[in-house]
């Protein structure tokens, strides 16, 4: 995905939404989901972690009662779950094996869904 694309959706959808959340009901918590590695510097040579790092730092800047940004590295698939991206399926075919070991070792990078979750 180019960054414009990538701006379009992350960025511009994003801060939209909660624009009009924060100005209903600024009393309101929000909740975004970014990704490890985002940078805040938004200057980094990534351009996903630049788009989510300048994302993180609009949503923080609204006036909201609270603002959290979850930024999972990897969330494990559970239940037969296949990505319909090919690289994905790839990586947890040979990543599988070692994801529990990894959430482990590192239990904020490696996050199993949330079973009780609703589907959306």
């Amino acid at each position: 995905m180019n960054e414009a694309d990538s701006m379009r959706i992350t960025h511009d959808i994003a801060v939209a939404a909660a624009e009009t959340l924060a100005r209903l009901n600024p009393q309101m918590t929000f909740l975004f989901i970014s990704g490890a590695g985002a940078d805040g510097t938004e200057r980094g040579p990534v351009m996903w972690a630049r788009v989510k790092g300048k994302t993180e730092n609009a949503l923080r800047r609204l006036p909201f009662k609270a603002v959290y940004v979850l930024s999972p590295g990897i969330i494990q698939p559970l239940d037969g779950i296949r990505s319909k991206t090919a690289a994905y399926r790839v990586f947890y075919a040979i990543a599988s094996p070692f994801l529990p070991i990894a959430r482990r070792l590192f239990p904020d990078y490696v996050v199993p869904p949330n079973k009780s979750a609703a589907p959306c």
